[in-house]
């Protein structure tokens, strides 16, 4: 059987171009890097903004210039600011309507070498399988040896792929997120552990992540990960927009093969492990998952 060609890969980025420089290195060194095509989304300057804002900004889009290691790159630069949110949907929009899938990276995502080759694999074994909705490469630190797929009913930001017709269920607007946050029950559903998600859907115009999961918990949907992490997130040192220093940073645990297979069912014994990460409330994860995921 023909194997399809690689997915491309959409990079939003905008003034670290520290950050951005180690997320192509590690990009680069995946062996499917030579046959994908990388779009790079590069927000523009805000209203106001200072010389230094403006050389990093000219320093992160001056690593794109004659950049190798990939089949082609095409790069997108505002001349204003557009803000994360409203860039990555119309970016992921641009690049899954018309490509029919994708992956997706932000500025800060340092992955395995073996990234590109599960997000593929992932993407092709799972394209016709109706309840899933994403691919994904981030794995929290959950305690738990194995080293394959599993299914949770949670989206993820930190690197991740769908395919068009799923991601064609995304809703802007959130209907009836009220009913969610009104019902107890619903709201129990909705919310991870002791983190309570319903909360981000009284902001949800700053996140395009909640308006991601969101679309696909009312589909009852189900998302794909690895049970050890692909990618390691080294944003949290307070040069992001929205991210601040965290104990979080650099303590992801980077997998370097995880086996990738057709799961039918939720490992309930991972599921429980995952779910009580985040359900000590003397700890700090429930506050530093409320920064991982959707603040940016």
């Amino acid at each position: 059987m023909h194997k399809p060609k690689p997915a491309p890969v959409a990079l939003f980025v905008y003034n670290r171009p520290w950050h951005t420089e180690q997320t192509l290195d590690a990009l680069k060194r995946n062996t499917l890097a030579a046959d994908t095509v990388l779009y790079v989304f590069a927000d523009g300057p805000k209203e106001g903004a200072t010389e230094e804002d403006l050389q990093k900004i000219g320093d992160t889009r001056r690593l794109f210039k004659g950049l190798q290691g990939f089949k082609k790159v095409v790069v997108s630069a505002r001349d204003k600011n557009l803000g994360l949110a409203p860039s990555v949907i119309a970016g992921v929009s641009e690049v899954v309507n018309r490509d029919g899938r994708i992956i997706v990276l932000e500025d800060d995502l340092v992955v395995s070498p073996n990234f590109l080759d599960f997000m593929n694999d992932g993407l092709n074994l799972y394209s016709d399988v109706s309840n899933v909705y994403s691919i994904n490469g981030f794995m929290f630190p959950v305690k738990s040896k194995l080293r394959q797929t599993v299914l949770l009913p949670y989206t993820s930001t930190w690197g991740w792929a769908t395919w068009k017709d799923k991601w064609a269920v995304f809703d802007e607007e959130m209907k009836g997120k009220e009913l969610i946050k009104k019902n107890p029950y619903l709201a129990s559903k909705f919310n991870l552990g002791d983190y309570k998600y319903t909360d981000m859907l009284s902001y949800g115009n700053n996140s395009w992540g909640i308006k991601w999961y969101f679309s696909v918990f009312k589909k009852n949907g189900l998302n794909v990960y690895p049970s050890q992490s692909l990618v390691n997130n080294i944003g949290f040192d307070g040069s992001g927009e929205n991210c601040t220093p965290s104990e979080i940073h650099g303590k992801m645990n980077m997998s370097s093969k995880i086996e990738l297979s057709l799961e039918s069912d939720i490992d309930l014994e991972f599921y429980s492990q995952f779910v009580n990460y985040f359900s000590d409330k003397k700890s700090r994860r429930s506050r530093v998952f409320k920064i991982f995921q959707f603040s940016k």
